[in-house]
Formats: structure tokens, sequence, C-alpha cells
């Protein structure tokens, strides 16, 4: 036990009037003892990160979220040669990429998400679709206009 005590001049008089009782005794002890049990009823609420197991749904859109970062990755590798070379070839490659990529981000779109796993999937997609601009609405005009251009950029690869 630690001793514990308050003199009586010290200026509050509440703490005066605990001045003037005799000593004070606090278990130190115990009160850390009561502090630790009670950091780890605090700490067992928290449950950390959500860790879900994917359900057949979400396998299928895992499927679709692999197939898709391979094919952002080969349109960015794409895009890079094509800015490299500037040739005609170049230029409908990364275009055939990118239609590519455009299939898949539709594929992962169409599938219903379930857990966190599925809905991070979708955010990527949702964020390749918006070429990194901040999240907002997406609405049919700038779906429509996106297919719009792939679809002015495909007739002049042929």
């Amino acid at each position: 036990m630690t001793n514990f005590s308050v003199s009586a001049d010290c200026g509050h008089s509440a703490l005066a009037k605990l001045g003037t009782c005799s000593r004070r005794y606090f278990d130190l002890e115990a009160l850390f003892r009561r502090v630790e049990r009670f950091d780890a009823r605090r700490s067992r609420g928290r449950t950390g990160a959500v860790t879900s197991s994917p359900r057949r749904l979400d396998a299928e859109l895992l499927e679709h979220g692999r197939a898709f970062e391979a094919a952002w990755a080969c349109e960015l590798t794409t895009l890079i040669e094509m800015k490299k070379l500037k040739t005609p070839e170049s230029e409908a490659a990364a275009r055939a990429a990118r239609a590519a990529t455009a299939a898949a981000a539709a594929r992962i779109e169409a599938t219903c998400a379930i857990t966190l796993d599925g809905l991070k999937v979708k955010a990527r997609a949702i964020l390749w679709r918006r070429n990194g601009e901040p999240l907002g609405t997406i609405g049919p005009e700038d779906r429509s206009r996106d297919d719009a251009q792939l679809a002015k950029q495909a007739p002049q690869a042929a």
C-alpha cells in the first residue's frame, strides 16, 4: 500500500479536509489491477479489421476482380508503350486493352457484392471508370459518354 497524505495548508478546502483526517491509504496495486481489467474489457469490444469469408457470389466477384486488375495492369503497360512509340499499332493495342478493362469493369458492376472484399473489388472498378477522379454519382450520361468515346475510337483502329 502507498501512504498518501495532504497537508492542511495547501489552500484548497476539500483537500484541507482530507488533511485533517489522519492519513489516507490507497492500494495502488488494486487500482492498477482494476485499470488493467477495464482496458482488457474495453479492447475485447473492438473487433479490429473485418475478416469475411467470400460466399459463392463474392467468390465470383473476386475472380472478376483478379481479371480486372490484370486487365488494368495490361492497359497501363500498353498506354506507356503508346506514349513511347506513338504508332498506330500501339494506339490500337491501347484501345483494345482499354476495351478489355471496360468489359471486366462491366462484369464487376453487374455482380452483387455481399462481403467487404466484394465491395472493395466494386470500388476499384468504379475508380477505374471515374479515371481516378473523386467519387460522386455516376449517372447514365457518364456511362453513355464513356461508351460513345470507346465507340468513336474503335472505328479509327479499323
